[in-house]
Order: C-alpha cells, then structure tokens, then sequence
C-alpha cells in the first residue's frame, strides 16, 4: 500500500492555526511550531507559493520549499537575521533536491537574501506575519 502524499494548503488559502501545527510536525519543525505557539503571529497565514517565481519549473514542483519558506517568514521577528539566514539556506537546500540541480537553486537563495528583508515591510518580507 502506497503513503498518500502529504497534502499542503493552496495558494492564497488562509491557513488555521491546527493546521500549522499539523504541517510543522509533519516537517519535523518543532522549534518553529513552538515559536508560533509561543507568540503568534497578528497576521493569518497565506502564502503565495514561490514569490515571484514559478512554482514549478521543468516539470517540478518546488512549491513545498517556498510554503515552507514563506511559513518560517510569516512567524518571524524583526532583527533573527541568524534565522532568516536559515530559513534562506534551507530554501536553497529543499529546492536543490527537489529539481535535482543547485543552478537554480543558488539563485532563488541569492534573491530572497535581498528581496526578503524586513526593513522592504512587503507582503513576502521577513516578519510578515507580524505588525512591525
């Protein structure tokens, strides 16, 4: 019998709050589940897939990296720039994987690293979950 595939919210779906947790552990992101529980954040959760990027390429879908990237965005505070740097490479990593190539991969790190900063206060900016 086959394991059906996790199954992650849509584009521009308003995501609950047990079903943050629900993907957290099924990522194993427990410290940023812990985060969120902690001090939510005011903002409902929403992702719109891959910022600015297509959210599959070459026939692969890289849309569970940029969920999961744009999650760990939604949840952060002004000045984890440790965390943020995390978050980023983590991206790099899980899209790397996922396509099979790092090309890519290293130019979406290099993006988000500039067009992700808190200070720009855009709707994808670190913290974006958060009123700051």
């Amino acid at each position: 019998m086959s394991e059906t595939p996790f199954k992650l919210p849509e584009i521009n779906e308003e995501v609950p709050m047990p079903r943050i947790k629900e993907i957290c552990q099924h990522f194993n992101l427990h410290d940023l589940w812990e985060k969120i529980e902690k001090d939510p954040p005011a903002l409902t959760f929403v992702t719109d897939g891959c910022t600015m990027w297509p959210n599959v390429t070459g026939g692969k879908s890289i849309y569970q990296a940029c969920f999961l990237h744009d999650l760990k965005y939604w949840a952060g505070y002004p000045g984890e720039d440790v965390e943020r740097l995390v978050a980023d490479a983590e991206l790099m990593i899980d899209v790397a994987r996922l396509r099979n190539s790092t090309k890519m991969a290293e130019t979406m790190f290099h993006g988000v690293r500039v067009g992700g900063m808190g200070q720009l206060k855009m709707a994808f900016s670190w913290g974006f979950g958060r009123v700051i």
